[in-house]
């Protein structure tokens, strides 16, 4: 029964991700903005993904509430004479913005490159490789959290320590909600995050330390250490079931660039404590599980 259930599961995903791209196919109009809107929403994404992307931005296009601006990040190492195929071309015409980065193929692009261009802008960092329902920008930003300028999300674990000792894996049994201390939020980026203008620390933009410490995955711990060495607070904002966005199911041409295992991303993790100089941060407000 499970398994018939994860297959009807699958299909369902494939039926709906089949849906919106050939709507994409079909539809000419303008990808709808607001003018008024003090936010953008960013996606980046590389060649192998890309083709997910018209039927990403479709469904997009549905959202009840607007941003300014509709991006797509990339890097120009990974498309040979910056020429990109029709379908991204189309998406151009229908009013996304591309903005092209050098020497940064990392995960981080979806965000940094866009905070530098839009500096009076919030940022939501969206993925490629998810179908979102039409109300998960507004329920992202139309909460008491976003107006105070917070981060929000809606996937978010929560941090403790065991005595002197941090660790990335050292998480609570259930997610964090809106109850949840600041300090214990840790974004997975999964569902969505909108940063206002201002939310990271400047060294979050220092290319030197991302090629050393996150030269691929690893944004979620980027951001997060940033987040925290800015003094901004992070909430987790409740998702009703109905919002939640739908997995494009993967393959093992778009399946993510890079697996890291738990040793790997601990590395990470613990190199951005360091750069960000939160380590004496967390070991007095983390709770101790210890």
């Amino acid at each position: 029964m499970k398994k018939i259930k994860e297959k009807l599961s699958h299909l369902n995903k494939h039926v709906i991700y089949r849906k919106f791209s050939f709507l994409s196919v079909i539809n000419n109009t303008a990808l709808p903005v607001d003018p008024e809107a003090k936010f953008v929403v960013s996606i980046a994404s590389y060649p192998k993904r890309s083709h997910l992307l018209p039927a990403i931005f479709e469904a997009l296009s549905r959202q009840t509430v607007l941003p300014a601006k509709w991006i797509l990040v990339l890097s120009e190492e990974e498309w040979p004479d910056l020429i990109l195929p029709e379908y991204i071309q189309k998406l151009v015409r229908r009013n996304l913005e591309i903005i092209w980065v050098k020497n940064n193929t990392y995960a981080v692009k979806k965000l940094l490159p866009v905070m530098e261009k839009y500096p009076d802008y919030g940022v939501i960092a969206l993925d490629d490789d998810q179908i979102y329902h039409p109300g998960v920008i507004a329920n992202l930003i139309q909460n008491e959290y976003a107006r105070k300028s917070y981060i929000t999300g809606h996937i978010g674990m929560v941090l403790h320590k065991k005595g002197q000792s941090l660790n990335m894996m050292y998480r609570e049994n259930e997610r964090a909600d809106e109850k949840t201390p600041s300090q214990q939020v840790y974004f997975i980026g999964w569902g969505g995050v909108y940063y206002p203008p201002a939310s990271l620390d400047k060294r979050a933009f220092d290319m030197n330390a991302i090629n050393k410490i996150v030269p691929g995955r690893g944004s979620d711990i980027w951001f997060w250490a940033a987040a925290l060495a800015n003094g901004t607070r992070q909430v987790c904002v409740r998702i009703p079931k109905k919002l939640v966005s739908t997995n494009i199911p993967l393959n093992s041409v778009t399946a993510p660039k890079e697996w890291l295992d738990n040793d790997q991303t601990e590395v990470r993790f613990q190199k951005a404590i360091d750069h960000f100089d939160i380590r004496k941060k967390l070991l007095e407000e983390l709770p101790d599980r210890g």
